[in-house]
C-alpha cells in the first residue's frame, strides 16, 4: 500500500477527490475491528486519509493531508460505508503540523489532530503506543501498514473495509538511491524517513497517507509517499519516521507546549 506525494514531476500526487493520500495494494482485509487504533479521516473537499489514534483524544497523521477543525475523524470503523455500533465519530478541534513540514521535500510529514471529546477507549477503539527506545529499524525488519486506500492501479476505487499488509524495511543508503535514480526529479530521504521494499507486488497505495508503520506493536512510521504506480515491487516507499526528535515534538504537543 503506498501513499504518495508530489515530489517531482515524476512522483505522481495521488489524489483522493482533489487530496493526495494512499491505500494498499497486494494486502489483505484485516480481521475486523482488530487494528482498534485505526482512524479514518474525511479531509477537506472529500478527500481521505488515514491516522493512529495515540491517545483518547489525539489522532497521528501525515501534514500533507489537508485536515482543518471542520473535519471528522472515525474511530472503530471496518467498514466505511457499513453501520457498525462500534463507531465513533469525532470533531477536530485543533490542527498541529509540524512547523518544519516541507511540502516539495515531505519531509517533516508529521501532523497531530487534537479531537473535540475523548474517544471511548475499549475493545473497538483503543491507542497504539509511541516507541519507548530509539533503535533504528533494521534493514529487513518486517513491520505492517493498514488503510483504506486504492485496492489497484487500474481504476480509482477505494476499498470499503481496511485493509492490511506486511511490508519489509530497508536501508535509507538504498532507498536515497533509489529516488535520486528517479529522472524526473531529485528526492532527499532523510533522517526523518524510513523506507520500506517489496519482492512482490504489495504496498501502499492512494488513500492510505497518514496511516501507521506498525513494528513490535507500536507505531514507528507515518505513511508519506511512494512512486506514481504502487506496489512495484523493487521500488520504495517513504514513510515519516518517528525518531527522537519527532517524538519529542509529539510530546510536547500532547502536553500543550507550543
Amino acid at each position: 500500500m503506498k501513499l504518495f506525494l508530489s515530489l517531482s514531476a515524476f512522483t505522481f500526487i495521488l489524489f483522493i477527490h482533489g487530496h493526495v493520500c494512499l491505500d494498499i495494494i497486494g494486502g489483505r482485509e484485516a480481521i475486523p475491528h482488530s487494528r482498534p487504533y485505526m482512524a479514518f479521516i474525511r479531509t477537506t473537499a472529500k478527500g481521505i486519509c488515514a491516522g493512529t489514534l495515540i491517545q483518547s483524544n489525539w489522532v497521528l497523521t501525515a501534514a500533507h493531508c489537508p485536515i482543518n477543525s471542520k473535519a471528522k475523524v472515525t474511530l472503530g470503523a471496518h467498514s466505511i460505508r457499513n453501520v457498525e455500533p462500534e463507531k465513533q465519530k469525532i470533531r477536530v478541534l485543533n490542527v498541529f503540523p509540524h512547523e518544519l513540514f516541507n511540502a516539495m521535500t515531505f519531509d517533516y510529514d508529521i501532523q497531530l489532530l487534537q479531537l473535540r471529546e475523548k474517544a471511548k477507549l475499549g475493545k473497538y477503539v483503543n491507542v497504539l503506543p509511541l516507541p519507548k527506545n530509539q533503535k533504528f529499524l533494521r534493514p529487513r525488519s518486517i513491520c505492517e501498514t493498514a488503510g483504506w486506500g486504492f485496492i489497484s492501479n487500474r481504476d480509482n476505487k477505494m476499498s470499503d473495509k481496511l485493509m492490511e499488509v506486511n511490508v519489509t524495511v530497508m536501508g535509507r543508503r538504498a532507498c536515497a538511491h533509489i529516488w535520486q535514480m528517479k529522472k524526473e526529479g531529485r528526492t532527499n530521504i532523510t533522517r526523518n524517513m524510513i523506507c520500506t521494499q517489496e519482492v512482490t507486488s504489495k504496498g501502499t497505495c492512494g488513500g492510505d497517507s497518514g496511516g501507521p508503520l506498525v513494528c513490535n506493536g507500536t507505531v514507528r512510521g507515518v505513511t508519506s509517499f511512494g512512486a506514481a504506480e504502487c506496489g512495484v515491487p523493487g521500488d520504495a516507499s517513504v514513510y515519516s519516521y518517528l525518531n527522537r526528535e519527532i517524538k519529542s515534538w509529539i510530546k510536547k504537543k500532547l502536553r500543550g507546549g507550543p
